[in-house]
């Protein structure tokens, strides 16, 4: 009997549900079968039975405990080596925008390796930047002071940098049997000597310098320029010899005949003179500036030489205006300018009624003296807004020596109005007119310059400096620094500067003695910044005082003019005239301003 329907398909209330379960049931079922002892006996199980998996999980073990070493020591290791590495890459390949990247990384990793400060010094070097570059060379030396070559590159940054005091203090630093070994401190050592003319201290150094590296022209040239000026007639023939040896080497040749060159110059020695200005000349190592000194030398030495030289050269140099002023100038330079004006009046007309020729062409006719050549070329010429004020120049010095007045006073009040408004023409238009012998409106041009806005102003306030100092001019010297002080605060020599000439003047002596002692506070080593401080207590009748400040530097008041004013000033004013004598007589007078004399006149007298 088949079942009836009903009996196949039961209600639902009779049917007995089997719930299916969850994934999260699952899950929590196999989780609650999971034992972590069972799972420890099967491991164990299978480590004593199966060689195999003993291999394969001591592999494991290996290669998990390399991977965590690599990355806790290992990759911090070789992104700081590779760091240094890549910037040296970058730095040979000439790269130095790369560079600077590459050793910034190099150092904000491993800030205490010296390494990529020496590449930072490097590179600041070739940007120019020296003093930075003996900044970076010095935190690398102070990182690793047991380091010699260190050291060592420090002094030769410093003494690139002109800092010879700060190269001859750091070479001291050097154990005597480093500096004995090492070539480079030699050459460094044979330098600073050469510097401050101790040719014989010289001549030994880079003798041992030649001794340690062999016969190599980063030894032998400059041991041929000081040989050069032995009295030893053998000793400077040997130079000769030494310098003639290298003057076909493509990196120093140049180098050598341009010495020569000089050394033959000097000496009026007239087929020397041709020979080397001839090999110089040719040499692919000679720069714009050596052409003036070739032709100079053939000039005065072989006339007819000379010219057949600028003949070639005027076929050569009329293809531009650019290269035909370059002729016009040298022409000029050298005192030649008659041969300037014949060629100038071959070149084509258009050409020389503008800038640069134009300029170039009255040159010329200044140098001849003829004004009234010169005041006609630059009435009927318009040289543009950028170089009018060369033409006004001209103007008032044709003017001047023409006996015009009154248009010389027109020309001179447009080039001043004009020099208030244009700093860098202000700038050069008084260094320009000084070279003519117009010092006092070179002087106001200058002024003119120095009360513009940054750079030029900076670069108007040192040839101001230095104008002063030629004219031994106390006042002018503290006008000066007194607006250097004002623009950089913060820089300790113009603050010296402006403390020494404040004092010598008698202007701002509260200031002045401030800013020394806060100098002498932050370098209290320092000899300058001491005698400053001491001559500030001298010009304030406190000369014990001054006197106690220097004696710890006695010892060095012959290695610094500077200290030895102060301290013979210090020892006349608490009546020990002999020992002031003995420093203040050996001053030069002409490196004294004239305020200075008359302040150790009366130091003395009284």
């Amino acid at each position: 009997m088949k079942p009836s329907r009903h009996d196949q398909n039961p209600s639902r209330a009779e049917r007995t549900e089997i719930p299916f379960p969850s994934r999260w049931q699952r899950a929590r079922q196999r989780l609650n079968a999971f034992h972590l002892r069972d799972l420890w006996w099967g491991l164990l199980d299978r480590w004593e039975t199966k060689r195999s998996f003993r291999r394969m999980l001591i592999g494991f073990l290996v290669v998990g405990v390399v991977i965590a070493a690599i990355s806790i020591w290992g990759y911090p290791w070789w992104t700081k080596r590779n760091s240094v590495k890549l910037a040296r890459e970058w730095l040979a390949a000439g790269r130095l925008n790369y560079a600077v990247e590459a050793v910034q990384q190099a150092i904000a990793l491993d800030p205490k390796n010296p390494e990529p400060w020496q590449i930072a010094a490097e590179l600041a070097r070739r940007r120019g930047q020296k003093e930075k570059a003996v900044e970076y060379a010095r935190h690398a030396a102070e990182l690793a002071p047991e380091n010699t070559a260190l050291l060592i590159a420090w002094a030769a940054e410093a003494l690139r940098a002109e800092l010879t005091a700060e190269s001859e203090q750091t070479l001291n630093k050097v154990p005597r049997a480093d500096l004995e070994k090492s070539p480079d401190a030699q050459r460094l050592l044979g330098e600073i000597a050469r510097r401050n003319l101790k040719l014989d201290d010289a001549k030994n150094h880079f003798e041992t310098a030649l001794l340690l590296d062999g016969p190599i022209a980063l030894d032998e040239v400059p041991l041929g320029l000081i040989l050069l000026n032995a009295k030893d007639p053998t000793e400077r023939q040997r130079g000769l010899k030494v310098l003639t040896k290298w003057t076909t080497d493509r990196e120093w040749g140049a180098t050598a005949a341009r010495t020569l060159l000089s050394d033959a110059s000097g000496h009026d020695d007239h087929p020397a003179m041709v020979q080397w200005a001839e090999a110089l000349r040719s040499h692919p190592g000679c720069t714009v500036s050596d052409m003036p000194n070739c032709l100079l030398a053939l000039s005065r030495a072989d006339d007819a030489r000379f010219l057949q030289v600028v003949t070639v050269m005027e076929k050569d140099h009329a293809v531009s205006p650019q290269a035909a002023t370059q002729l016009l100038s040298w022409l000029n330079q050298i005192g030649r300018s008659a041969e300037a004006i014949r060629w100038m009046r071959t070149l084509p007309a258009t050409d020389m009624q503008r800038p640069p020729l134009a300029v170039a062409a009255a040159e010329a006719l200044r140098a001849t003296g003829d004004w009234t050549g010169l005041q006609t070329w630059v009435d009927h010429q318009d040289w543009g807004a950028e170089v009018n004020f060369l033409r006004w120049a001209y103007g008032m010095q044709a003017a001047h020596l023409l006996g015009d007045e009154a248009k010389a006073d027109e020309l001179w009040r447009t080039l001043d109005s004009h020099a208030q408004l244009n700093g860098v023409h202000a700038l050069f238009a008084g260094s320009t007119i000084y070279s003519w012998g117009r010092t006092k409106e070179a002087e106001a041009l200058w002024w003119r310059a120095a009360g513009q806005e940054g750079k030029i102003a900076l670069d108007a306030l040192g040839t101001l400096a230095r104008y002063y100092q030629g004219q031994r001019d106390a006042d002018g010297q503290y006008r000066v620094f007194r607006q250097l002080h004002l623009l950089r605060p913060q820089d300790a020599a113009i603050g010296n500067n402006f403390s020494f000439f404040s004092a010598l003047t008698g202007r701002e002596q509260r200031l002045a003695e401030q800013v020394a002692r806060a100098n002498l506070a932050l370098e209290p080593h320092n000899p300058i910044y001491a005698a400053t401080s001491a001559f500030n207590l001298f010009m304030q009748n406190r000369t014990e005082e001054a006197l106690a400040l220097l004696k710890p530097f006695a010892t060095e008041t012959h290695r610094s003019p500077a200290l030895a004013f102060a301290y013979g000033l210090a020892l006349a004013g608490t009546n020990q005239k002999s020992a002031a004598h003995a420093l203040l007589d050996k001053l030069p007078a002409e490196t004294l301003t004239l305020r200075e004399v008359e302040v150790i006149a009366a130091a003395l007298k009284n």
